[in-house]
């Protein structure tokens, strides 16, 4: 049995629904992941380590439901994979580590770079055409970034270190997305999930290891909970590009800075600052301007990618 690609319909209340659902279990996922890294002081390999068998789990599920087998994995792009896998795993690790650091709300509003630099990127990787419009729209974005991170104020070692892994971390993530692109239509999800997945469990293994700590049982429920809501938000970004398209989904990718601000105020009592959210809104119009002329380019193409980028999104 051959796997196909699944075929798209448009349901855009069933999108709306799904892609919500995922972008509120990314945000709890990020939210007991700083839970583990600050209040039960766990390591990031150790966590990325045993956080990684939910989704691992998940990819097997969905490659079964492709191919009759959760086996079935046989790529012509394994080097490909291979290259994702190094960047979901930069991702994920800076990410993670980084929310020691910083509070969740300015994690999440810096990490919104990604879409930015993959418009900045395009040109150079993809020889893509960039036009002056979204040139200028990612010049806002970065300006934006540049705002949220507040130069003028006076920096902790600790924030830099913050603010330099999750500007690493945007950037992985971006680099991921121009990868999928090149296998936009070529490879199936169900492979996407599971490459890098494995990828990250083998690498975090090791020194996952070395750095273990003992684990309470309140911080082994935090972790559950971290990964089924991992899991559950990879099956709903899946769903959700089943029944829409990526550029009608994208702003509600920004409502994870309200959830950020929640979870940041209920656990630790943090606000973002003004300077936070005014680079939040510079950055979310410049990546909303982007998706929309990004759109408009692809319907004049009438082009409608196989593979949504988002189908791997690594939290």
């Amino acid at each position: 049995m051959n796997p196909t690609l699944i075929p798209l319909r448009s349901a855009p209340l069933q999108a709306f629904l799904y892609y919500t659902l995922g972008v509120l279990s990314f945000s709890v996922v990020d939210a007991a992941t700083r839970l583990l890294r600050v209040d039960y002081e766990l390591g990031t390999w150790q966590i990325t380590f045993l956080t990684r068998i939910p989704p691992l789990l998940v990819a097997l599920f969905v490659t079964a439901q492709a191919t009759g087998s959760p086996f079935r994995v046989q790529t012509k792009f394994f080097r490909v994979h291979m290259m994702r896998g190094v960047l979901v795993l930069v991702t994920t690790t800076t990410f993670f580590a980084a929310l020691k650091y910083l509070p969740l709300a300015d994690c999440i509003v810096i990490a919104f770079a990604a879409p930015i630099f993959v418009t900045a990127l395009s040109g150079p990787m993809l020889g893509e055409k960039v036009g002056w419009r979204r040139w200028s729209a990612v010049a806002i974005g970065f300006a934006g970034v540049v705002l949220a991170v507040d130069p003028t104020a006076a920096w902790a070692p600790d924030t830099v270190k913050g603010i330099v892994l999750v500007l690493i971390s945007a950037l992985a993530y971006a680099l991921t997305l121009l990868t999928l692109r090149k296998l936009s239509g070529k490879e199936h999800t169900h492979n996407l999930l599971f490459y890098s997945t494995v990828f990250t469990i083998v690498v975090a293994a090791v020194p996952g290891i070395v750095e273990w700590q003992p684990i309470s049982w309140t911080a082994a429920g935090v972790m559950l909970i971290q990964g089924l809501a991992s899991a559950s938000g990879q099956l709903a970004m899946i769903r959700a590009f089943r029944f829409g398209e990526a550029s009608m989904l994208a702003p509600i990718e920004f409502t994870a800075l309200i959830w950020a601000t929640a979870f940041g105020f209920w656990f630790w009592g943090d606000l973002p600052t003004v300077a936070v959210l005014a680079g939040a809104a510079l950055i979310i119009g410049a990546s909303l301007y982007i998706a929309h002329r990004e759109a408009k380019l692809a319907k004049n193409k009438h082009a409608f990618p196989a593979v949504p980028e988002h189908a791997s999104l690594p939290e």
